[in-house]
């Protein structure tokens, strides 16, 4: 079977910079080594002028230059038209198309068979884009979203948030399917005593990073030597500079870390070396940097918005609490990093739930199957 996998995804596999693009990473890496699978990976890549091919993973890479203006307000027309020119080329017997974007747009307006994957909700997402181009990129997010979903036959859902939620725009089928840790993850030794929060996510006022800040100065006065490490990529520099002023005020620049981008190797380094992982954003679907945690048996605090509660039980592998409540924050974080046996009772029990659930090579075999009954019930034999 040929499958081509429509998503983000830098030119440099060991740079991933979000959680879309490493779910595309390890369910390729888990899929590719199947000999009835002859997978290539289709990026729309504004890091190139020109189309460029590698193999990587056992799979076939193939960027396409990227619309660098307009993008969302044009409907991502010039990349949809590359991309159904790549899939021409390419002849694949089913598109795996990722996002509700221009991505799915070019797979259902190829003709070939296609199920996509819902990462995220848009419509909630874009709320805080600010100003009139703000207003318009919501507009034309939300117009697209709405219509690629009006389309979809076949979708993967990564949390029941998720299915839930797109099922009033969609009359397609759908399949849950987990977002895939890489599996160097299951295998790695990590420690649990050095009183570090971390945090991953993109530096954007969706993330509610701010918030986070706020509460490491209420647990500091309870757990003095509390440290906050946050990890991603700048997105919205006047946020960033809004966190980094707040850090100043509040007198935390000797305990908490702003370091932006990091490489895979940095980032696992920085999951094995913390205490508890915790995420404040006002929606989310299902976070892969959460499952992540999980797997390497780190307790969570995050907000329970979106599909975070899907993934993280309270009380149980982690604390949930209100979007911008940061009292409730530094009480979560405070309770988690001050008592030993709470933290290995809640990453053990968090440990056994991804290791249950979060595994690539289950993912793929899902997949896969999903793909066959999909071109089945287009009349192909695959």
């Amino acid at each position: 079977m040929r499958v081509a996998m429509l998503g983000n995804f830098p030119l440099d596999p060991e740079k991933i910079p979000g959680g879309v693009e490493a779910v595309i990473r390890n369910l390729a890496m888990a899929m590719a080594p199947r000999d009835d699978i002859d997978l290539h990976l289709v990026v729309s890549s504004p890091e190139t002028n020109r189309n460029l091919t590698k193999s990587y993973g056992g799979f076939t890479i193939h960027y396409l230059p990227g619309q660098r203006r307009l993008g969302v307000l044009t409907g991502h027309y010039l990349d949809r038209k590359r991309l159904r020119r790549a899939l021409r080329e390419i002849k694949p017997d089913i598109v795996h198309a990722h996002g509700t974007g221009g991505y799915v747009a070019a797979a259902q307006e190829s003709g070939i068979p296609t199920v996509l994957t819902v990462h995220g909700i848009r419509f909630r997402e874009v709320v805080l884009f600010g100003g009139i181009v703000g207003w318009l990129r919501q507009v034309a997010t939300i117009r697209q979203e709405r219509r690629v979903l009006a389309r979809a036959r076949f979708v993967f859902v990564i949390a029941d948030y998720v299915g839930k939620t797109i099922a009033p725009m969609s009359h397609a089928k759908q399949f849950a399917i987990a977002n895939p840790v890489a599996d160097k993850y299951f295998a790695m030794e990590t420690t649990d005593r050095n009183r570090t929060v971390l945090s991953v996510a993109a530096v954007q006022p969706r993330k509610g990073i701010i918030h986070l800040v706020e509460a490491m100065a209420l647990v500091r006065r309870k757990v003095p030597d509390a440290r906050l490490k946050l990890i991603g990529k700048l997105l919205i520099p006047e946020y960033g500079k809004q966190v980094q002023d707040r850090i100043a005020e509040l007198g935390l620049t000797d305990c908490v870390e702003m370091v932006g981008f990091v490489t895979d190797e940095e980032l696992q380094q920085a999951f094995t070396g913390c205490s508890v992982f915790a995420l404040c954003s006002v929606e989310e679907s299902s976070p892969v940097s959460i499952a992540e945690a999980m797997t390497l048996g780190k307790p969570v605090v995050a907000t329970a918005v979106g599909g975070v509660p899907d993934l993280v039980a309270d009380g149980a592998t982690g604390h949930l609490v209100k979007f911008g409540d940061v009292q409730a924050i530094a009480d979560a974080l405070t309770a988690v990093l001050a008592d030993d046996d709470l933290r290995a009772r809640m990453g053990a029990a968090a440990k056994a739930r991804a290791h249950r659930d979060f595994r690539p090579a289950a993912a793929a075999e899902r997949t896969i199957a999903v793909y066959r009954q999909v071109l089945s019930e287009y009349g192909v034999v695959s």
